[in-house]
C-alpha cells in the first residue's frame, strides 16, 4: 500500500506537539509542587531561604489567649505594665527564632553594618525627636568622624544593631516584596514587626512569671552582669561588651532564642497604655511619639530582662543596643 507523505508529516507534527504539551504540563506540575513545598505551611516551622544561601529559621506560633502585663508583686515591674489584659490572638504566625542577624540584613539589603553606621553619621536629615527637629547623630551625641567609638563587633552571626523602627519596617517591606515575587508568601500574609502582644505571647510561651525560665537568667539572656564575660574584639563600655552571636543561650519552649537580652527588639505598635479587661488582636494606639521595644539588651539590668517589661523610643532612633526580630503574619488592616 502506498503511504501518503503529506499525511505522515501531519501525524508527525501532531505527535511532536502532543509530546511538547505533555512535557510542559509535567514541568509546570513539578514547578507548582516545588513552589508549594518551598512555601510556609501553617502549623509548621519555616526556614526562609535568603540570597547567598543565608538561612532564616522561623517558628510557628499558634493562635491563643494569654495574660499580658505583670502583677503588682512582680519584682522590678513598672507602672506601664498594667492593668493586666487578657489578649486573644486569633491567627497563628511565624516568628524568627533569633533577632535578625548582620548576615541576614546584608543578604536582604546588600548593606553591611559599617555602611549602615556611616550612613547614619552622614545623614543631614532633620528628624522629629521629642518635638525638636534634629539630626540623628546630634540627638544621640555621636561623633560624625568616629564610627568605631559607637560600634562593637561586626560578625555575621551577631544581631543587626543600629536599626531604627522605620528601617526595620523597610527591611520587612523589602523582604515581603522579594518573597511575593518568588511565590513563597501565603495569601494575606506579610513580613513585618510583631505587635507588642504577639511579641509578649511568643516570649512567654505559656509561662506567667518574670521570665520563661525556671533557672538562672544567665542561662537564657546576655545582660549587663554577664555580657562582658568571655567577650573579645571591639566592645562598648567598661568592662567592654557588645551584642553576642545569636542562639548561644537556651530558647523558650516555642524556640525563641535571645528574646530576652542581647539586643532590644522593636515592636510594631506605638507606645501607649494597656486597655485592661479583654481584647482581641490588639495593635496598640493609632498614633504616638514613640514606638515600643522589648526584651532588654547586653547593657540592661536584670529588671529589663523580663517578659512583661516595656521600653519606648522615637521611631527614627538608632542605637548599638537595639535591633529587631521579624514575624510573618496576617496583613493588618
Amino acid at each position: 500500500m502506498e503511504t501518503n507523505p503529506a499525511r505522515c508529516q501531519i501525524k508527525n507534527v501532531q505527535m511532536t506537539v502532543f509530546c511538547c504539551v505533555a512535557v510542559l504540563t509535567l514541568s509546570c506540575s513539578s514547578l507548582h509542587a516545588q513552589i508549594a513545598a518551598s512555601a510556609p505551611v501553617a502549623g509548621k516551622s519555616w526556614n526562609l531561604s535568603l540570597p547567598h544561601n543565608t538561612p532564616f529559621p522561623m517558628a510557628w506560633i499558634r493562635a491563643g489567649t494569654f495574660t499580658m502585663g505583670t502583677t503588682d508583686t512582680e519584682q522590678g515591674r513598672k507602672p506601664d505594665e498594667s492593668p493586666q489584659t487578657t489578649v486573644t490572638l486569633t491567627h497563628g504566625y511565624w516568628m524568627g527564632i533569633t533577632e535578625v542577624t548582620i548576615g541576614q540584613w546584608k543578604a536582604v539589603t546588600g548593606q553591611s553594618l559599617r555602611e549602615k553606621v556611616l550612613q547614619l553619621l552622614n545623614d543631614e536629615t532633620l528628624y522629629d525627636f521629642d518635638g525638636k527637629k534634629m539630626k540623628e547623630r546630634d540627638f544621640m551625641h555621636f561623633d560624625k568622624n568616629d564610627p568605631d567609638k559607637i560600634m562593637a563587633n561586626e560578625d555575621d552571626q551577631l544581631p543587626m544593631y543600629f536599626v531604627s523602627w522605620n528601617e526595620a519596617m523597610d527591611f520587612c517591606k523589602k523582604l515581603t516584596v522579594q518573597e511575593r515575587a518568588h511565590g513563597r508568601l501565603p495569601a494575606g500574609y506579610e513580613y513585618t514587626l510583631p505587635t507588642e502582644a504577639q511579641w509578649e505571647y511568643a516570649c512567654r510561651a505559656g509561662t506567667t512569671g518574670p521570665t520563661y525560665s525556671n533557672g538562672s537568667l544567665d542561662d537564657i539572656a546576655w545582660y549587663v552582669k554577664n555580657s562582658f564575660i568571655g567577650y573579645t574584639g571591639k566592645g562598648l563600655g567598661n568592662p567592654p561588651a557588645g551584642p553576642r552571636d545569636v542562639g548561644a543561650k537556651l530558647p523558650n519552649k516555642w524556640g525563641m532564642h535571645d528574646i530576652l537580652g542581647n539586643i532590644w527588639e522593636w515592636c510594631r505598635d506605638w507606645y501607649g497604655p494597656y486597655a485592661g479587661s479583654s481584647v482581641t488582636d490588639p495593635t496598640g494606639p493609632k498614633d504616638g511619639a514613640y514606638r515600643v521595644n522589648r526584651g532588654g539588651s547586653f547593657g540592661s539590668g536584670a529588671n529589663d530582662e523580663r517578659s512583661g517589661n516595656r521600653a519606648k523610643n522615637p521611631p527614627n532612633e538608632d542605637s548599638a543596643y537595639r535591633g529587631f526580630r521579624i514575624a510573618l503574619c496576617a496583613v493588618q488592616q
